[in-house]
């Protein structure tokens, strides 16, 4: 049930805001590159093999698709430039970190929806970790949702133009046509036949045959390689979403919730992956990939890797040429990866590691001597906020010199300064300065000072993205700038207190 319904909340996010996994032809070995543009610069690639992905299993798949029994670090994005936090830099240029979507082509090489920058872009990187093309998507793309390719066409969701559509690129990124898609579309697919396909509220829908017409055609199911499968309706007494295989129902264990759109992708054996989770009490969900053959029969499981950013409808994992699944991960230190997931017999219990516990921030006081312009007009910026925290709001008001933006009402009638200040500090952030990062002199009577306020819980105070905006795309602010100007001989605040929505 926690599942059904966070399903209707990200629904509902995703139709007001306006992964699934691409699902290329499967061959048995990796076709050889058509056309490679020139790389353009090369990052080294890695390997990662943790303890969790190194038991070997017996495959019985037919020759050609054998499954890795270790993670594979494909190559690393390294994004080493940083970031401030101070109100106003602009976002570093960090390389697909925060993505929608990705998918890996027949020919191998991998393509990211770079959807945290604006516009957004297409990256196409080598196995090798090159970067091939750099594509600005312009304004025939808002949001690219998630991508499809074939051996000469890529096609791009765009969910949030005026009329939701797939847009057709060719590889060099020019823009060929674009067809309507209903709103409710979450992934693109591609057929057996190079059909494209869509997933959404109505189910599958062939868009596109392979002939290049338009059909918008229902599915009942999936078909590949001479099997089916197919998504059934949420079940509520079970809180499973059920699988069917060839029209029958698909043996999944209880513990095992598959996601709305569960599959990446599809072998010529019949066998396929299934993404989905288990969830145990007081823990965050263990998100895995298991993969079955068309009998029903386990062949392994790999567990994904946490993310930064989670992205819904299996858009960091997608399904390549060979048989391998691979995700896409956004790393904390802005660094990104692409990872071929390893699969095991066994896959051991996952390991909760513990929440490192910070030192609680202190505020700062104004200092008992202050000799400096400098000084004086530090100590009433510190003055301001210390009082508005502790709730002395008479004592605040005599260090303000600004003015309160519209969003605030102006004092009522015969209301007194420790009445309209205790109103204001109910929303607004009336918070202590923990530190004074950089002071800048912008004139004789003028200084500007960044800002680090602290919250009631000890803890640094930011602010991210707002109302339903990529937090990929606007990273957290901490440092705030804070102008104090003598009027009059007097050192005054000219900022009102932090106003979030």
């Amino acid at each position: 049930m926690y599942r059904y319904r966070r399903f209707l909340v990200l629904l509902a996010i995703f139709l007001l805001s306006g992964g699934c996994a691409s699902i290329p032809k499967t061959t048995t070995e990796v076709e050889p590159a058509q056309s490679i543009p020139k790389p353009k610069a090369t990052i080294t690639a890695e390997i990662r093999t943790p303890t969790e992905t190194t038991f070997p299993i017996t495959l019985n798949p037919t020759p050609g698709i054998q499954l890795p029994q270790a993670d594979q670090v494909i190559f690393t994005i390294p994004n080493t430039e940083p970031w401030s936090g101070k109100e106003g830099d602009p976002r570093p240029d960090w390389k697909g970190w925060g993505a929608e979507a990705f998918t890996v082509a027949p020919d191998g090489t991998f393509w990211i929806a770079d959807t945290a920058v604006f516009p957004n872009r297409l990256l196409q990187y080598s196995p090798q970790g090159e970067l091939l093309q750099d594509i600005s998507l312009g304004d025939q793309v808002i949001y690219a949702k998630d991508l499809a390719i074939t051996q000469d066409t890529l096609w791009v969701l765009d969910i949030s133009a005026i009329q939701p559509k797939v847009a057709q690129l060719s590889l060099d990124g020019k823009f060929l046509s674009s067809a309507e898609v209903p709103a409710e579309v979450f992934c693109l697919l591609v057929g057996e036949e190079n059909e494209l396909l869509f997933f959404g509220l109505s189910g599958y829908i062939e868009l596109i045959n392979a002939s290049g017409e338009i059909t918008n055609r229902p599915l009942e199911a999936l078909s590949y390689y001479g099997h089916t499968y197919q998504v059934g309706p949420y079940n509520e007494a079970t809180g499973h979403i059920p699988i069917y295989v060839d029209g029958a129902p698909f043996d999944i264990p209880p513990d095992f919730f598959v996601e709305t759109e569960p599959f990446p992708g599809f072998n010529p054996d019949g066998s396929f992956a299934l993404a989905g989770y288990v969830q145990e009490a007081d823990h965050p969900a263990d998100r895995q990939v298991r993969y079955y053959n068309a009998s029903g029969e386990l062949l392994g499981t790999a567990r994904q890797y946490p993310q930064t950013f989670y992205k819904d409808w299996n858009h960091h994992l997608a399904f390549g040429p060979n048989g391998s699944v691979y995700q896409l991960l956004t790393n904390p230190d802005h660094s990104v990866q692409i990872v071929r997931l390893g699969f095991t017999a066994n896959l051991p219990s996952m390991t909760v590691m513990p929440l490192a516990t910070s030192t609680p921030l202190t505020a700062l006081q104004p200092s008992e001597s202050a000799a400096t312009d400098e000084e004086q007009s530090r100590n009433e910026l510190l003055a301001f906020f210390a009082n508005l925290s502790t709730g002395n709001y008479t004592d605040a008001a005599t260090h303000f010199g600004g003015e309160i933006s519209g969003y605030a009402r102006e004092p009522m009638s015969g209301e007194t300064v420790e009445d309209y200040w205790e109103y204001i500090c109910n929303f607004l952030w009336c918070l202590p300065v923990a530190e004074i990062i950089d002071t800048e002199q912008v004139s004789e009577d003028k200084y500007l000072f960044y800002v680090v306020f602290i919250q009631q819980d000890g803890t640094r105070f930011e602010i991210g993205a707002c109302c339903g905006g990529d937090p990929a795309g606007t990273p957290p602010v901490w440092q705030f700038a804070y102008p104090v100007q003598k009027i009059d001989g007097v050192w005054k605040v000219m900022r009102a207190p932090l106003f979030t929505p």
